[in-house]
């Protein structure tokens, strides 16, 4: 063992921090789970997962679970013998999953074959099972030829996998075990086997010579086992013996034979390290994940923390709660990591818990209503925000004030409550060139923040009138142009005078419902309204152009204009995305469904820092891709809110984050994670089924077994399902496929929203099924998975049917002939003029060759 990891953890004292936020996705009885109590996991060969559960196991194809439970005796069906289960555990060798039961023994499923194999207690074979309650399975150290199982009763057993027989390891064979009762085991390469026991410490069991060295809690003993119901032993990369106890989690020297413990800790917060620990894995990160009871999952990051000083080594921890960074359920049981780096988290009634390999592209801050999570909201609708330049983020409501952001959590509320606002709608916002902040409120005029003396005060733009401010802009000049239900106002920054009001009345404004402002290169304002399109005005208001629906735009209603870093004018308007190229003139394009977009009413406009424009609308977000000149389009399976965007409401930070306002949170990301989406793994066909007939009770269907990438069907099974799906769940609703039967139809088929595809009534034949798979805004990958499917014909269409049908009529045509021959023969006997030939009109060599042939 590394002796400088031992020595990291001596006289440890562990501080915390909040965990790294995990977006969690929950899976339960709801999604075809048959239990949410989930005690173990594993993934097989073939990357299906397994889940063991309190009633039934379950099998993960990608998308949905397989079910399988005990059935009655009376079946001839085989099944595991027991829904109650305790672990499953991948066969390092074979194509089979172990199962424990929790009372009906040992099971061995072989998915190649569909069959089980089961192991229980025989009183008549003193070499079989010595008991049915099985709770733990790992292998020896050579892999493939044994199995160790642990007992509730009775002690170890190790399964010799080529036999079937049991060596059984308990107080009859080896004296000096303290206890039969245990949870769990590891054999080293030493030759030595650690025993977790049920209330019995730890114990270690030398193979060679049965000797055995027992540990126990001593509580005037701070380097003692920390409690004595040992659930787990995990060993490290490095070698590391990590002991999950009762009272905690425990690191064991084996040169000192002694343990540096947690629980004692002065930074153990509400006595997290004093958990029971369920479960300990080392993952590809090398940090240590730990299921706990009550506690969720604890993490430390062993090469992050491996040169620090004990005072500043630190956990991180994922705890139960009602949003989607948070747990289902306080009690975690297992944790494993797939092929994909996916984590997959047991919980004890909370059901699995998802965590992909990669953070999502799209994160989301929302309400909640207790206020006690520091990375939620005051209200579900963001109505504005705005970037202090500082590392804050100033985050306006629809009722709940403004929230301050910093580093991902919420270390301000200001609102009307507490004075600092007129009303607790806000409805707009701007940093002004001077790094200060304006507020615009619904019927409560401005409010202005100074960022130096941290202090608010109000402008009002009429006097003893509220007004429903709507948009902000600061011009060159160091003017702040702001729109309103009744017009515009200009207030010189200096000053924070009104120096110009602007209505229908004394100008060529458009209407008074004032939504966007922007000025463009040639220094003209561009001033969008609700209802009556967008004019553009010279410095001094002057009108120089009009568009609305009755000079033939595309729509009147304009909720932004961006100006993009070519100098290009954008318009977010409710028919439609629509660009103005030039300042210099007023061609435009206008971008709706015909071009990509999924829904044409664009709510706000942001910019990347390759020039992309990305754009929030009624049911996601579009990106316009500037040197494809396409869209790609993101929605709720991309982990977008649901529901529209706020119309206006979006900014970008210092590290080029857009953020857009919605009403179910704030949504942001990072433009270039979510362009470059990661690659697609290989479709894998996980079912091939035959429908039955809909009777009055239940729905028949054979599964086909998949042999080497081929089936074959009889002629009454030309009727068939097939499933596929890419096993990466991270990737789960991202994904489309295209198929193709090969030699039914050569053309491919895509399909968006599912998985599975059924042919009906297909001839007699060979074909072979293809299906490809791509992510969303994406092209199709290269690699196809194939699927060689042989129909017969029935009886009577088989080759050597269809040659007896031949031979059968050759035999007649012969018979007949030869018949005719005869009687040809007997008239010529009787003729009183003998012919030449039996065929009157033929010449008489061709009768001879008639003849011959006959």
């Amino acid at each position: 063992m590394k002796t400088y990891i031992a020595a990291f953890f001596l006289l440890l004292s562990a501080t915390f921090v909040a965990a790294h936020p995990y977006l969690i996705q929950r899976l339960g009885i709801e999604q075809g789970l048959s239990n949410n109590y989930v005690l173990s996991i594993t993934q097989d060969k073939q990357g299906f997962l397994w889940f063991a559960t309190e009633e039934g196991l379950n099998k993960f194809d990608g998308t949905r679970f397989i079910t399988y439970y005990k059935e009655e005796q009376s079946s001839s069906v085989q099944s595991i013998t027991g829904n109650e289960l305790n672990e499953v555990y991948t066969d390092p060798v074979q194509p089979v999953i172990w199962i424990a039961t929790q009372r009906a023994g040992l099971n061995a499923y072989n998915y190649e074959t569909q069959s089980f194999s089961v192991y229980q207690y025989n009183p008549e074979d003193p070499q079989s099972l010595i008991t049915n309650d099985v709770t733990h399975i790992t292998s020896s150290v050579q892999a493939g030829k044994g199995l160790w199982v642990c007992t509730y009763y009775r002690g170890i057993e190790y399964l010799d996998i080529a036999t079937g027989k049991f060596t059984h390891y308990n107080k009859s064979t080896v004296p000096a075990l303290p206890s039969e009762q245990t949870w769990t085991a590891t054999e080293a390469e030493d030759g030595k086997l650690y025993i977790g026991h049920v209330e019995g410490g730890l114990s270690i069991l030398s193979l060679n010579d049965k000797s055995v060295k027992h540990f126990v809690h001593d509580p005037q003993n701070p380097n003692s086992l920390p409690g004595n119901d040992v659930r787990c032993i995990y060993k490290d990369t490095n070698g590391n013996i990590w002991i999950g106890t009762s009272k905690g989690l425990a690191l064991f020297n084996a040169n000192t034979e002694t343990f540096t413990n947690f629980h004692n800790n002065p930074g153990n917060i509400h006595g997290a390290l004093s958990s029971y620990i369920f479960s300990i894995k080392q993952l590809k990160d090398n940090k240590l994940w730990i299921a706990t009871e009550l506690n969720g999952i604890m993490i430390l990051d062993l090469q992050q923390n491996q040169f620090l000083l004990p005072e500043q080594i630190r956990f991180e921890f994922i705890r139960e709660g009602d949003n989607n960074y948070s747990l289902s359920n306080a009690s975690a049981r297992y944790i494993f990591q797939d092929s994909f780096n996916n984590i997959w988290i047991g919980t004890w009634g909370g059901g699995i818990n998802f965590i992909s390999n990669a953070p999502p592209a799209f994160h989301t801050w929302s309400y909640s209503p207790t206020q006690m999570n520091e990375s939620s909201l005051s209200n579900k609708v963001v109505s504005s925000v705005c970037d202090d330049g500082q590392g804050k983020l100033w985050i306006g409501t629809d009722g709940g004030g403004i929230n301050v952001f910093e580093n991902g959590k919420r270390v301000a509320i200001y609102n009307k409550e507490n004075r600092e606002l007129l009303s607790n709608s806000v409805l707009c916002s701007l940093k002004d060139s001077e790094g200060n902040l304006w507020f615009g409120t619904y019927l409560g005029n401005i409010s202005y923040y100074n960022t130096r003396l941290k202090k608010f005060q109000i402008i009002e733009l009429e006097k003893n009138e509220l007004l429903d401010v709507r948009v902000f802009y600061e011009d060159k000049n160091k003017k702040i142009w702001i729109g309103t239900h009744a017009g515009v106002f200009v207030i010189d920054l200096a000053s924070k005078k009104v120096i110009h009001h602007y209505d229908t009345s004394n100008s060529q404004l458009l209407e008074n419902f004032v939504r966007s402002i922007a000025q463009d290169s040639e220094g003209r304002f561009w001033i969008g309204t609700f209802g009556g399109g967008v004019g553009i005005y010279t410095p001094d208001m002057q009108l120089v152009r009009k568009f609305n629906q009755y000079e033939g735009f595309c729509s009147n209603t304009i909720n932004q204009i961006y100006r993009s870093s070519k100098g290009q004018m954008w318009l977010a308007t409710g028919e439609g995305l629509v660009c103005f190229p030039s300042a210099r003139n007023f061609d435009y394009q206008v971008f709706q469904r015909k071009e990509g977009l999924p829904n044409t009413h664009i709510r706000a406009i942001s910019e990347d820092k390759n020039g992309n424009i990305w754009a929030s609308t009624n049911t996601g977000i579009s990106c316009y891709i500037t040197s494809k000149k396409c869209f790609y389009t993101y929605d709720h399976s991309n982990n977008i809110p649901q529901g529209s965007f706020i119309s206006g409401c979006v900014t970008k930070d210092h590290n080029g984050l857009i953020y857009f306002g919605s009403i179910n949170g704030l949504c942001f990301f990072n433009p270039d994670i979510a362009i470059n989406s990661p690659q697609i793994p290989p479709v894998v066909i996980t079912k091939v089924r035959i429908p039955g007939r809909l009777t009055s009770r239940e729905k028949n269907e054979t599964a086909i077994p998949i042999s080497e990438g081929e089936i074959e069907l009889t002629h009454e099974q030309n009727s068939f399902n097939l499933t596929f799906n890419v096993q990466d769940y991270s990737l789960a609703n991202q994904v489309e496929y295209a198929y193709m039967l090969k030699g039914l139809e050569n053309s491919w088929y895509t399909i968006n929203e599912q998985n599975s595809v059924t042919f009906r009534n297909i001839p007699p034949g060979k074909y072979e099924f293809l299906v490809k798979a791509r992510l969303h805004n994406q092209d199709w990958s290269e690699d196809t998975t194939s699927l060689r499917i042989h129909i017969n014909p029935p009886l009577w269409l088989t080759w050597w049917a269809k040659l007896i049908y031949i031979l059968i009529t050759i035999s007649i045509i012969y018979t007949i002939i030869h018949a005719y021959k005869k009687k040809i023969d007997l008239e010529s006997l009787v003729s009183i003029r003998p012919r030449a030939c039996f065929f009157p009109s033929f010449p008489s060599y061709l009768c001879g060759f008639i003849i011959i042939l006959i």
